[in-house]
């Protein structure tokens, strides 16, 4: 029979070894594993003179000292693979990538989902609980434990080093697509590109994961200019709080909203000029907008088209502005109090002579009744697309005119401003000072020279008028 000293401390190397290996401990691990490798091998050879052990103890020991020495060769050959690490960087702030393979375009082998992980680990729980109950002796159960507590330190090993070629390859795959050691040599690297590397390396990770996102990537690919997939996709991605752009939008918008309290803080406070800390905030969303917008293209190539482009800046606008527009409206209309108190008495003004002095032969027909009505439409709209949309549709019913109905300047500048103003003050709404400055700050550059930047500068030349005179 084993000796119950010899056998306890056996035991107790092999559970050692077992805890070593899953703090990465692998020298300690190899040692306990050959102590007791060493205690099996002095009883077996006590055996021999004595003769005081079983066939179910020899048994037992010859099983310990396979499974000892199977762990020892893992452990050798996973040093033995392990990749060397390259020491030498060209600059002090690049990113410490994993060692990958060369070939870069394929995701590598082996990846599965975590979900496909943690249903074998239960199916491999079950099965050593069924088998665990059917033992017979102490001794087999101890066994069954050590064997389980082997598979599952592999397995976690194995998903591990998973892990680490999927994050090798992501990070890797996001180098070259921003093109960070062309930016680097050139001195055009920025935080901004760091920070889409991150998070273009991570959601690369989480796509290749989820099979709802790769089925609709497929069919993106397949129809690259069909609107409704392309929405499809934006929505899914942008909606979904699982999904790294999202969460990382999510946090975006909450350091926006932290910015703007500090500034009503210090602005209340201590008397500072809110507009000047609105400069900082303008520089943060744009960037944040920028970043979401630069990711999403570059994980779905069919969106780098000009109509793609847009739409997919649109939709995140619409996303990323949903928390946030009325926060920068109250902020606005802090920095702006003036301008919409003067507004605000020429509305008053109006009111009380029953006429404006600005175009007295206008009347208030159902043209002007409509443009007043979508005025008041566009404060309870947060997408700067859908304001700028609203907004040209105004100037179109005030441009009516007999030879072009569809255009908002075919009616001149000095013709269609007495009308807008009248339409503002008839509005009562001194809040449209701080709307038309939200348009003003986060229009979309591609709309800055078109009919949006006309309508916009006529509003805020409008308010100007209305202001000074």
């Amino acid at each position: 029979m084993i000796d119950p000293m010899t056998r306890k401390e056996i035991v107790q190397n092999l559970h050692s070894a077992i805890d070593c290996e899953m703090t990465d401990q692998d020298d300690k691990a190899y040692q306990f594993y050959v102590e007791s490798l060493l205690l099996v091998v002095q009883s077996l050879k006590q055996d021999t003179s004595v003769c005081n052990l079983t066939i179910k103890d020899k048994c037992n020991l010859i099983e310990f000292a396979k499974q000892s020495v199977g762990r020892v060769c893992k452990l050798l050959q996973k040093e033995e693979s392990e990749p060397e690490r390259d020491v030498n960087r060209s600059h002090p702030s690049a990113p410490i990538l994993p060692e990958v393979e060369d070939n870069i375009d394929t995701p590598p082998p082996n990846l599965k989902p975590f979900s496909q992980s943690d249903l074998e680990e239960q199916k491999l729980m079950a099965q050593y609980h069924r088998r665990y109950n059917l033992a017979s002796s102490t001794v087999e159960k101890q066994n069954l434990e050590l064997e389980l507590a082997r598979e599952l330190v592999e397995k976690a090993a194995i998903t591990r080093n998973r892990l680490m070629q999927a994050t090798a390859w992501a990070m890797e795959t996001a180098h070259l697509k921003f093109c960070i050691d062309e930016k680097l040599k050139e001195g055009r690297l920025t935080d901004s590109d760091f920070k889409m590397q991150r998070l273009f390396a991570i959601s690369l990770q989480f796509n290749h994961g989820s099979s709802w996102i790769t089925q609709m990537a497929f069919e993106l690919f397949l129809y690259p200019y069909n609107t409704k997939i392309v929405r499809n996709v934006l929505e899914n991605v942008l909606t979904d709080n699982s999904h790294p752009v999202k969460a990382t939008m999510n946090k975006m918008q909450q350091k926006v909203e932290h910015m703007i309290d500090l500034a009503k803080r210090n602005s209340i406070a201590e008397g500072k000029d809110i507009m000047k800390s609105f400069d900082s905030i303008i520089e943060a969303i744009k960037t944040d907008l920028n970043i979401i917008l630069e990711v999403v293209k570059a994980l779905f190539e069919p969106l780098n088209t000009d109509k793609n482009i847009s739409l997919t800046s649109e939709v995140i606008f619409h996303v990323y502005f949903s928390q946030l527009k009325q926060e920068i409206i109250s902020l606005l209309r802090l920095g702006l109090k003036e301008v919409e108190s003067k507004l605000n008495d020429r509305i008053k003004e109006n009111i009380l002579r029953k006429d404006s002095d600005i175009s007295p032969a206008f009347e208030l027909s159902e043209t002007c009744k409509e443009a007043i009505t979508k005025l008041h439409y566009i404060t309870t709209l947060h997408n700067p697309y859908d304001m700028l949309s609203c907004t040209v549709h105004i100037f179109r019913i005030l441009a009516n005119s007999d030879f072009d109905k569809k255009h908002c300047t075919s009616m001149g500048a000095d013709e269609l401003l007495p009308r807008l103003c009248q339409v503002v003050l008839m509005s009562g709404l001194p809040s449209i000072c701080a709307e038309a400055a939200f348009m003003e700050y986060f229009m979309p550059v591609e709309k800055a020279l078109g009919e949006e930047g006309y309508a916009v500068t006529m509003l805020q030349s409008a308010i100007v008028h209305l202001t000074n005179s």
